[in-house]
């Protein structure tokens, strides 16, 4: 195989010429993920939007991602193509090959995250890549949904897949797909969301071609070049910008259910003139449930939060050319096969992304964020026993939370955690017409911001019933302990939980570790999320703003008092009419401050 070639003299691109190709190379990424939503079969993937595409030069570095992409993806397939040109050899790699991959080591975060990767060629040169990445609702393993919190090997977790071709120079390997099939529930579904991700990587095949019939391949290579040099710049005077030193993050993930202990991820992020060193040798080791983090999620989880506070920049290869990552193989952070990985985006993962916003704030306050909630990873299954369907069924639903609050703002609400920032809100309309449930709550849950001088998003509740058949539940998430810490005097966000038959006298409280839990017909499941931590110290937050949060809802009247030290007397709350009792406050305050 021919690699296609740039003359040795890099040839001038004009401003004009580099946004022009820039953008178009965002607009190849932007129309893969629209193949993708507007084919793909499963709810995740189409109205979730669980899903990314993106383009990579020859050599399989990050050129673009699309503007709809899922963070955690683009992150995580900096090493997915390198991989697959490790794993395969650039010389066996030949036009019209598709290949596929979600082994987790290597390439990915857990199982159900697969990747689907397309060399594009020129005059039988390779000029470059596309991937489209989407989450498959199950691949196997023990309990439907193939998340598993009581897994201890990826052997309970689902098929891992290496990088193999699906696509043999343009023809379908059905044998493989075939073994693929033979260890996934709702075939089906698999197959339409393949087919879904095969069809994004051919359009963005196409699109490629038609920028290389419009500027020529040397062209379109150089500036695939120059992006990453572009970005390269940007970040090393992001990182010039912020005073050298050490700055440290830590947090923990709940507990290792069969140790009952938490799990700790620590990080040493030194900022050496234009180049910054993240060093989690400290965190823990293994666990022995299924909370471990890959290299790939652990790489990603930077990217993500460089992306979140660094001054705004294209993210790609070249802002990792000012990043080194020190970690030890078989730690919590770099998980080594066996061990368990398939809740790692709930649990492990998301503290990575904590610690690194932790570190980050402390190096730039103006830009940085208290620590965003985590996400609650539920999988409902069972048979759907309406007569119009009369099959079985997965329904993967994530929680949306609440997000850390700034310097200068209060934390978002109801939004997606960090890594997941691309997905959408699944309608429960949508929900209840392709699964057997029914939505009975929906809300925002008040004094779950973490209290600040801005306060922390809210957290949200959901309740759903299973009225038609019995089904089981399964759950892997994090922060029934351990509320996302504030920042600079912040307080933490509230903790997030998951009840069967929230109150009634059969309540059950199965915690958010939980697999292949029994629901009856009747039986409802109530799961709400922390919510974001706060910013500053809450006696600094201005009374008036206080008042707008009780008026809205989102803090109450007793919290205004105990977290806030303002003292509120309710007139009529059906006309929003409320005193504040300045005197009271006042004293309150100071009596706060003094006890502090």
């Amino acid at each position: 195989m021919a690699e296609a070639s740039i003359s040795s003299s890099r040839l001038q691109i004009d401003p004009i010429t580099f946004e022009v190709l820039r953008n178009a190379f965002i607009a190849v990424c932007n129309e893969m993920a629209l193949v993708v939503q507007q084919t793909a079969y499963s709810t995740a993937v189409n109205e979730g939007h669980d899903f990314s595409g993106s383009l990579y030069d020859r050599h399989g570095k990050l050129v673009s991602q699309g503007e709809f992409d899922l963070p955690a993806f683009v992150g995580i397939t900096q090493l997915t193509v390198p991989e697959v040109v490790r794993a395969v050899g650039i010389e066996n790699i030949k036009e019209g090959d598709i290949y596929i991959i979600n082994d987790p080591y290597v390439a990915s975060t857990h199982c159900n995250d697969v990747h689907v990767v397309k060399p594009i060629f020129h005059e039988g040169g390779l000029v470059g890549f596309v991937t489209s990445t989407a989450h498959w609702s199950d691949v196997g393993g023990i309990y439907p949904g193939s998340l598993n919190a009581r897994a201890r090997t990826h052997f309970e977790e689902g098929i891992r897949i290496p990088a193999i071709r699906i696509h043999r120079e343009g023809k379908l390997n059905n044998d493989v797909l075939q073994i693929l099939l033979a260890n996934m529930r709702e075939g089906w579904e698999r197959v339409g969301d393949l087919n879904s991700q095969v069809a994004a990587v051919n359009v963005g095949e196409s699109r490629v071609q038609a920028i290389i019939q419009k500027h020529g391949a040397a062209r379109m290579m150089e500036t695939m070049a120059e992006v990453q040099d572009h970005s390269e710049r940007l970040a090393r005077a992001a990182w010039s910008a912020i005073p050298d030193g050490v700055y440290t993050g830590e947090d923990h993930v709940d507990k290792d259910i069969y140790t009952g202990e938490p799990v700790t991820v620590r990080l040493k992020l030194r900022v050496e003139g234009d180049h910054a060193i993240f060093d989690f040798t400290e965190s823990d080791g293994p666990a022995q449930a299924a909370i471990n983090c890959t290299i790939a999620g652990t790489t990603s989880g930077i990217f993500i939060s460089a992306a979140s506070i660094l001054p705004p920049m294209p993210m790609n290869a070249g802002v990792m050319r000012t990043i080194e990552i020190q970690a030890k193989r078989g730690s919590i952070v770099w998980a080594e096969p066996p061990v368990a990985v398939s809740g790692l985006a709930a649990t492990s993962l998301e503290m990575v992304i904590s610690s690194v916003m932790q570190a980050l704030t402390k190096a730039t306050p103006e830009r940085g964020v208290a620590t965003p909630y985590s996400i609650l990873n539920t999988i409902f299954a069972g048979s759907d026993q309406r007569p119009e369907f009369a099959a079985d069924f997965i329904n993967y639903v994530w929680s949306f939370g609440g997000w850390g609050a700034t310097k200068y703002k209060d934390g978002p609400n109801a939004v997606g955690s960090a890594y997941a920032g691309g997905t959408q809100n699944v309608p429960c309309e949508i929900q209840e017409r392709r699964y057997p449930l029914v939505w009975r709550r929906y809300q925002l849950v008040p004094d779950t911001g973490g209290p600040g001088r801005s306060r922390g998003g809210l957290g949200l509740d959901q309740l759903m019933e299973f009225p038609y058949g019995p089904g089981t539940l399964s759950c892997v998430g994090d922060r029934e302990v351990f509320g996302p810490p504030g920042a600079f005097g912040g307080g933490q966000g509230a903790l997030a939980g998951l009840s069967v038959n929230k109150g009634t006298e059969s309540e059950r409280n199965i915690g958010i570790f939980c697999s292949g839990e029994k629901i009856v017909p009747g039986e409802t499941a109530s799961f709400w999320s922390a919510g974001g931590g706060g910013f500053g110290d809450p006696l600094e937050r201005p009374i008036e703003a206080v008042l707008e949060d009780i008026k809205d809802d989102y803090v109450t009247i007793p919290a205004a008092r105990s977290q806030y030290g303002v003292v509120v007397e309710e007139i009529d709350r059906r006309r929003l009419e409320y005193r504040i009792d300045q005197d009271a406050t006042a004293k309150l305050r100071a009596e706060m401050r003094g006890a502090s």
